[in-house]
């Protein structure tokens, strides 16, 4: 995975969670106003970086008429309100594929599910598992 695509996931985070639900166009019209994302993924990437993000999920659809009067769905995606309740709770739900060099040195693997995430200090398991309790 290319640089761009790791930063390009977490700015996704990021915004999701400062604006709040929101259409993989308005996503990337958000991305374009950002100094750190060198280019903004086309409408097929941009999907399938939301897809591959845990941390996001699909809430619905939304009707959108374009210029010639053809109607469409788009999917609206959010952060995950169940798995994320804070903006820390980011950090804590990272995948091991998309965290910065920094995060991975403190990144440990979880004795119940496997998964390599930075856990809470006073947490022996992820927040995953924590809340699937």
């Amino acid at each position: 995975m290319s640089a761009n695509n790791k930063r390009v996931r977490r700015a996704i985070l990021k915004i999701l969670w400062e604006y709040g639900p929101m259409t993989k166009e308005r996503l990337a019209d958000k991305l374009q106003d950002l100094k750190s994302i060198r280019q903004v993924p086309s409408p097929n990437s941009l999907s399938a970086l939301l897809c591959k993000n845990p941390q996001v999920i699909s809430v619905g659809f939304e009707k959108v008429t374009s210029i010639g009067g053809i109607r469409t769905t788009h999917m609206i995606f959010a952060i995950d309100s169940w798995l994320i309740q804070e903006e820390s709770d980011i950090l804590h739900t990272l995948p091991h594929s998309i965290m910065t060099p920094a995060q991975k040195k403190t990144a440990t693997k979880c004795p119940t599910c496997g998964r390599i995430r930075i856990l809470r200090e006073s947490e022996t398991s992820c927040l995953h598992c924590l809340r699937s309790e």
